[in-house]
């Protein structure tokens, strides 16, 4: 199985190698069968192409086995790099186990594509989508505040707004670089610092990819008074965080003793 990726955005981003396993295969492994048609369109390669979505991975792993016994597959997403928050990561696992060679192909990738326009050194950590619940990515960007670490994330235009507007009320000090559309036409690169107004663009169209610039460590200690530190334990603990985790997190995110956080718990709740 080979596993091929495929631009992002602008077709001619697509290498040499990539082109020719396409060509030479007996069938391709599409998340989308009209998206990767237009590809192959592109670049006159006519190939039997397979639906193998997120819907369908799971039934379709054993068709699939069989049909490597006899035939060149490839593994093809919408666009990057297959099985990185795309499917495909259930069948690799299982060609694995079941010691059937694997091919990776060098390629486009937004992760990285992103990270080289944004001027940060490489101590990153990659997220993907996080989850669509607000509570839930609460909890999560509550979580990943704690890791020194800047993060990638992607995000949909139909809920890019709402993550900003959470993300920069627990990033306090964080700068966020947002690219929209990366390698297509209306590309954009945003650093949107802590103190300004988002940017006005057309948040109701194209692919988000996130960094939050982790700069959390710059809280000054014990700034804070009584009533701040109870209203931050009580948000964690309404969002299920045990009493132990809420105050290790209050103290790593306000910078005030953990003995001085644990009494107010007590007193509090």
């Amino acid at each position: 199985l080979y596993i091929v990726p495929t631009p992002i955005g602008n077709l001619e981003d697509i290498t040499i190698r990539s082109l020719n396993i396409l060509k030479n295969s007996d069938l391709i492994l599409c998340e989308d069968t009209r998206r990767t048609s237009i590809l192959l369109n592109h670049y006159s390669i006519k190939k039997k192409l397979v639906s193998f979505n997120k819907d369908n991975e799971i039934k379709k792993i054993d068709k699939v086995l069989g049909l490597l016994e006899t035939n060149i597959i490839s593994l093809v997403s919408d666009a990057g790099t297959p099985t990185v928050s795309d499917p495909g990561s259930k069948l690799v696992r299982k060609l694995i186990e079941e010691d059937i060679q694997v091919i990776p192909l060098p390629g486009a990738s937004s992760i990285t594509t992103a990270f080289s326009a944004s001027g940060l050194n490489d101590n990153f950590l990659f997220v993907g989508f996080l989850p669509k619940n607000e509570n839930d990515l609460r909890k999560n960007l509550i979580n990943l505040n704690q890791i020194n670490k800047d993060i990638i994330i992607f995000e949909s235009p139909k809920r890019i707004k709402k993550f900003l507007e959470i993300s920069r009320k627990i990033f306090l000090n964080s700068n966020l670089i947002i690219f929209k559309e990366l390698t297509k036409i209306n590309e954009k690169i945003i650093l949107l610092k802590p103190e300004d107004s988002l940017p006005n663009i057309n948040f109701d169209k194209g692919e988000f990819v996130i960094i939050i610039e982790n700069k959390e460590s710059e809280n000054i200690i014990g700034n804070y008074n009584d009533e701040v530190i109870v209203n931050k334990l009580k948000e964690l603990l309404d969002l299920k965080f045990t009493g132990k985790d809420s105050i290790r997190i209050v103290s790593n995110y306000l910078g005030v003793n953990q003995k001085k956080i644990y009494n107010m718990y007590l007193n509090n709740f």
